[in-house]
């Protein structure tokens, strides 16, 4: 069995792919100075508004390039692809790291989970009040359409 072309470009860390210094939409977003595209929204607001409001997390499909940007262009053509210059910039900001483990904690609440520790990386099924088990029923039922997309984006950035 052949690995598909998309996986073999990110195992082999996308070759061929030139930064582009003017390009930094990704890293804007993620300091709360860049509205995402087309929900106009600042990171902080998906994260207050969106957290838990699963029909909105489902429904809508131009948010996750933003939040988790990878170097390829995906089904948002507003998004843009992360570049390697926004990650290292990033990476050095504490407030942005402080929002990408948001926004990573507000999926993995979608899908039914919930990151135990930052420090590991280590996640667990959602506990009471929200429950793992109705979000795994959506993931799977959903899993060959919406959510894979998505899934894509989230395990990928």
């Amino acid at each position: 069995m052949s690995i598909p072309a998309d996986v073999q470009e990110f195992l082999d860390d996308y070759p061929g792919f030139d930064d582009q210094a003017d390009l930094s939409n990704n890293l804007l977003f993620y300091q709360n100075k860049l509205r995402c595209r087309p929900d106009r929204k600042l990171i902080d607001e998906i994260h207050e508004d969106w957290f838990g409001d699963y029909d909105t997390l489902e429904y809508k499909h131009g948010f996750i390039q933003w939040l988790f940007p990878i170097p390829e262009y995906g089904m948002n053509y507003q998004s843009q692809p992360l570049q390697r210059h926004e990650i290292e910039s990033m990476k050095s900001d504490p407030a942005v790291v402080k929002r990408v483990v948001q926004s990573y904690t507000m999926m993995l609440d979608f899908y039914g989970m919930a990151l135990l520790s930052e420090e590991s990386g280590l996640v667990g099924r959602s506990g009471p009040p929200r429950g793992f088990a109705t979000r795994y029923r959506n993931l799977v039922r959903e899993c060959s359409g919406r959510n894979h997309l998505s899934l894509h984006e989230f395990t990928w950035s």
